[in-house]
């Protein structure tokens, strides 16, 4: 009997650590809440030891994750919903540009357009900036960086790829003598200041496109 009772006991720890706890999902319900939408659990990586089990069943699978989304989204029914559409239905490439294009959209002004992957100076239509901030003639540009802090590191092929992409656009911005707002995937973990730096994108683009 006892040791069924230590391998029962073992397989339901090690079961265990595959669940939100109740301080994941209360960190993940409020930053949900403060982004505008769910976070995906790479955004817990710049969060110290908070976020890193959220972080750790991420890294498991996709089925671990969803129920993470799932038990909140049945905790609390109210907390927007997940995924890359924005909540007026435009449908962006990643949950980060979703998240900064639907900030912008709400701070915006009178006759401020955000825009969606239009070339970078429209007469020069090689590359496609993420999100345009415009207003008459004035533009500014945000490039969403989804696949690294602003640290630079990547941990595996793809983000080396995404960055890889991204150092091209930011080469032909150069060229231009552009300078674009990179949003890094850190940014998210702090959403007061990339809501501030959205206030501050949106001020500068009315001040200087009135």
């Amino acid at each position: 009997m006892t040791t069924f009772s230590t391998k029962t006991s073992s397989s339901s720890a090690l079961s265990s650590i595959f669940y939100p706890t109740k301080e994941d999902l209360r960190l993940y319900k409020n930053m949900a809440l403060a982004l505008g939408a769910p976070p995906n659990s790479h955004m817990f990586r710049f969060m110290g030891a908070a976020g890193q089990h959220l972080v750790f069943i991420g890294e498991s699978g996709t089925l671990e994750w969803s129920r993470v989304q799932q038990t909140a989204a049945g905790r609390w029914p109210h907390l927007p919903v997940s995924g890359p559409v924005a909540s007026d239905g435009t449908l962006l490439d990643s949950l980060p540009e979703r998240i900064v294009y639907q900030m912008l959209c709400a701070l915006k002004r009178r006759n401020m357009h955000v825009d969606v992957h239009e070339p970078i100076c429209l007469d020069k239509g090689l590359f496609r900036t993420d999100l345009t901030l415009r207003k008459g003639f004035v533009s500014r540009y945000i490039e969403v960086a989804g696949c690294c802090g602003s640290d630079r590191i990547t941990r595996n092929e793809d983000e080396r790829k995404w960055l890889a992409r991204l150092d091209q656009r930011l080469s032909f911005y150069r060229a231009l003598d552009v300078t674009p707002v990179v949003v890094w995937l850190d940014m998210f973990a702090r959403p007061a200041e990339l809501k501030d730096l959205c206030i501050d994108l949106v001020d500068d683009v009315a001040l200087r496109g009135a």
